[in-house]
């Protein structure tokens, strides 16, 4: 009799068709001119939800792009999931890096080469082919399940807190799941237990209402780059540390086990360091690069701008700078709450005559962290191991993932990162790729997942 495991291996070829038509619809959320395409995919998944056995597949309009659900509901006193992921990509640029186009799905030495291969289309369908081979081998599911499927987390899922406040009696759930995730390797299964927060600004300086002459004001006036930069040196030490006052304070030291499970990553100093392409590491003193990443919050200037840039010399002394800013926070920390620390120390260090304006870039990312003990994450890494074989890693990432934070603000449910795209993927990047052994392998813990949540019902089963 045919399971959901004889099911996913039969239909490998098929699978990996869908992938490959999928990546064929250029979904750039970015670029306005793609917004056509952008609906096209989500046409194409909710068409794609349908055939796999979900119900009330609609594909349901936001302020921006479009979110896809779907749902299966007759799993009796069974624990209700929910599955998210999104359908949009990056833009390709600098195409000419790319080996192939980036819409034309190629596959070499067992990876598809393609935008969005592993960022994250293959993993949306992971969670789809799940779903599917339990309804075509049983007609049935262990779990309820709901699935909400975003365009727009490339641009920092502008529209979703909206929808989701508007539709919570609609996405009501027990716990729920992020594919956008990913795994170290297929001998080390591993589970994203802490994601970090994100908040970030734009800050204008001014000195003048127009540049001046620099043999006529030089030396007698501010210059609004020397004062960006000086505005810039002042928020970290000698030691990197973030010199903001009361940055760190909702900040915990990581706990002995922590620091452990950090020291457990198959991914050393010197092979992070080339898989980045930097000539040498830096972390704050008392912490590993690594821990750093995992344990510790940051403050980076992603750009500044300003001033006379073309060809030759212009002599002026500039009377406007411009400088972003993007704060990476951990768990405890509170992106409003470092806004106004950041601008508090701005108006501290910003000289006397000089004007200084703070736009927001956009809306805040609370970070997340899965608490070690619930019963889903053991349910999760029981899924792994049973699949994958292995004790499952907990891992944390510097990366930002919206959802979590919003999920647990707006329905209470804790969330699991589970992915299956790769360390070594080139996410955002030319000759982005998925290893078509993980492709394959998601389906499959997916599909036991939902199994092993089936078994708390007591534990995780609301009251609604």
């Amino acid at each position: 009799m045919e399971n959901w495991k004889s099911f996913l291996e039969a239909n490998q070829e098929s699978f990996l068709a869908d992938l490959i038509d999928f990546l064929r619809i250029p979904s750039i959320s970015t670029l306005p001119e793609y917004q056509a395409e952008v609906k096209r995919a989500a046409e194409w998944l909710a068409s794609r939800m349908e055939s796999a056995g979900l119900e009330h597949v609609e594909v349901l309009a936001t302020d921006g792009h479009p979110i896809v659900y779907g749902d299966w509901l007759h799993a009796e006193n069974a624990p209700t999931l929910l599955l998210y992921g999104h359908y949009d990509v990056q833009p390709v640029d600098p195409l000419e890096l790319w080996t192939t186009p980036p819409f034309a799905p190629d596959l070499r030495e067992g990876r598809l080469f393609a935008r969005g291969a592993s960022d994250m289309k293959g993993n949306v369908l992971v969670m789809i082919h799940a779903i599917e081979a339990h309804l075509r081998t049983t007609g049935k599911l262990p779990v309820n399940l709901k699935v909400v499927i975003e365009g727009e987390e490339e641009i920092g899922s502008r529209s979703l807190p909206k929808w989701l406040a508007e539709h919570r009696d609609k996405i009501a759930c027990d716990i729920a799941a992020s594919a956008d995730s990913a795994q170290l390797a297929l001998q080390i299964p591993t589970l994203i237990v802490g994601a970090k927060g994100m908040c970030g600004f734009q800050m204008d300086v001014k000195t003048a209402e127009s540049d001046l002459h620099s043999g006529l004001a030089g030396g007698v006036v501010h210059n609004a780059l020397h004062v960006a930069a000086q505005i810039v040196s002042s928020m970290h030490d000698e030691s990197r540390r973030v010199t903001v006052a009361g940055f760190y304070d909702d900040v915990a030291l990581p706990a002995p086990d922590e620091r452990a499970m950090c020291a457990r990553m198959p991914l050393g100093e010197d092979d992070f360091r080339r898989s980045i392409g930097v000539n040498q590491l830096i972390s704050e003193p008392g912490f590993t690069p690594m821990e750093s990443t995992w344990f510790r919050p940051t403050l980076e200037v992603n750009g500044m701008w300003g001033g006379f840039q073309g060809e030759g010399t212009k002599t002026i002394i500039p009377c406007v700078a411009h400088v972003k800013i993007t704060c990476r926070l951990v768990a405890h920390q509170q992106p409003a709450k470092i806004i106004e620390l950041l601008k508090a120390h701005l108006a501290r260090v910003t000289p006397s005559g000089v004007e200084v304006h703070v736009t927001p870039l956009f809306d805040m990312a609370d970070p997340y962290l899965l608490p070690e003990d619930h019963p889903a994450t053991k349910a999760a890494d029981a899924a792994l191991q049973d699949v994958m074989g292995g004790h499952p890693m907990h891992m944390r990432m510097g990366a930002t993932v919206p959802i979590l934070g919003m999920l647990k603000e707006l329905l209470g449910v804790e969330v699991l990162s589970l992915g299956f795209s790769g360390i070594r993927d080139g996410m955002h990047a030319p000759n982005e790729s998925l290893d078509l052994s993980f492709y394959r392998v998601g389906a499959h813990v997916y599909a036991r997942l939902f199994e092993t949540l089936a078994t708390l019902r007591g534990s995780l089963h609301s009251s609604d």
